[in-house]
């Protein structure tokens, strides 16, 4: 006989010592033929159920949502990859332990627990604050079902989130651009009705200033208001072009060019602060399609403000990629977009003040008037473009300009 045939005998005689009863012989093919059929029907259906397994597996570990199951104690059974991503953890560091720990607020945190495990009160889009393993505050819009098992047993909680950074950005991104809109309709219409009244007194204290000597006290009186009404005028020009832009002549130009003709006409001022430049340019960049003078006005504003917040000694670091991101003027689908990023060294804006400084007459500086930076976000968006601002006290700040190519 064959060493395979021995095989065969031993595991039909040990299927006889097993399963026979009464001592009732079953021929040998016969038994290894249904013992082999159960063994490939059986080897199918666990094929099968991995099969099953992994494509789940898949999606739960490839949806951009984050995932994270909970049992009764509150602690993780389960978390995936986009939601390990988010909180910068990995899958050992949470496995088994509590979920509050993810949460800025534990107060908050106890409370949403109660609910859910407790009380089985479940959410639906609510938004709260986790906090990563950098201890970066990260907002999350989460919804949340119960667990059961297969026999409708009540297991733990599932937690779905989603980060809300860029939601919220967006949102602030849209408020301001409301705000600024309607303070631009506002400052047209005042700066109107005082400019004509302006043009009636200059001209009254001209005539005037005419009536009187050189040497007399009250025509240098009389000067004095003139040069207040030039002063005036000038503010209520700026006022105009915050509230009604020129219409950008918008042409294909190259970026790079015009951060380097802004570095030359700034550099004596730099050498005298002791500012170095630095800049790094994407190779091959494609051109931006904007206004060339309105966004040579923009990054002036921007270099000046960076120069400003330096005291004495710093850099400033200028940037240039591609990223996508959907433009003002078309939100419906994302575009690429070139990114210029103008870094300081410099004193940094206070979270408390960094959504105001985009506003008209908001400024921290001694001089001015708060209008560089009003003047350069509606420019910006005029050309079909944003600018947003990161920035760190005592780290500087980092204001970004999106372009549209």
């Amino acid at each position: 006989m064959s060493k395979h045939f021995d095989s065969k005998r031993e595991a039909v005689s040990l299927i006889n010592k097993a399963f026979l009863k009464d001592n009732i012989s079953v021929p040998f093919e016969k038994k290894y033929n249904e013992l082999e059929k159960k063994y490939k029907f059986l080897s199918e259906r666990t094929k099968k159920l991995e099969n099953v397994y992994r494509f789940h597996k898949g999606i739960v570990q490839n949806i951009s949502s984050g995932i994270v199951t909970i049992d009764f104690s509150g602690n993780i059974t389960f978390i995936n990859h986009a939601a390990l991503k988010a909180i910068e953890y990995s899958y050992d560091d949470l496995i088994n332990q509590p979920v509050n720990q993810l949460f800025a607020d534990l107060y908050e945190a106890e409370d949403i627990l109660k609910d859910l495990l407790k009380n089985k009160n479940m959410f639906e889009s609510r938004e709260v604050n986790l906090v990563t393993k950098t201890n970066k505050i990260i907002p999350i819009g989460f919804s949340t079902s119960i667990l059961q098992s297969n026999d409708s047993k009540f297991e733990g909680v599932i937690l779905l989130f989603r980060d809300l950074t860029n939601l919220i950005n967006f949102r602030r991104q849209m408020e301001r651009m409301e705000r600024l809109a309607t303070l631009g309709e506002v400052s047209a219409g005042i700066a109107h009705e005082i400019r004509n009244p302006l043009a009636g007194i200059k001209t009254s204290a001209q005539v005037l200033e005419e009536s009187f000597s050189p040497n007399d006290f009250r025509a240098q009186l009389v000067s004095r208001i003139v040069k207040e009404i030039d002063r005036s005028n000038e503010l209520l020009k700026k006022f105009f072009k915050f509230a009604k832009p020129s219409r950008p002549q918008q042409e294909f130009v190259d970026i790079e060019k015009i951060i380097e003709g802004v570095h030359l006409l700034l550099v004596s001022r730099m050498k005298k602060k002791k500012i170095k430049f630095k800049s790094e340019y994407m190779p091959e960049l494609p051109k931006v399609f904007v206004d060339e003078s309105q966004l040579e006005q923009v990054i002036v504003n921007l270099m000046l403000n960076a120069m400003d917040s330096i005291d004495s000694s710093g850099e400033i670091n200028v940037k240039t990629n591609l990223t996508e991101m959907s433009s003002v003027s078309d939100k419906s689908n994302e575009k690429e977009m070139v990114l210029v990023q103008i870094m300081d060294t410099g004193k940094g804006i206070k979270d408390e003040i960094i959504e105001k400084i985009f506003n008209p007459f908001f400024t921290t500086k001694n001089e001015g008037i708060g209008m560089g930076l009003a003047i350069s976000s509606r420019l910006v968006e005029e050309n079909g473009g944003r600018l947003e601002v990161k920035s760190e006290i005592k780290k500087g700040a980092n204001f970004l300009l999106y372009l549209p190519i």
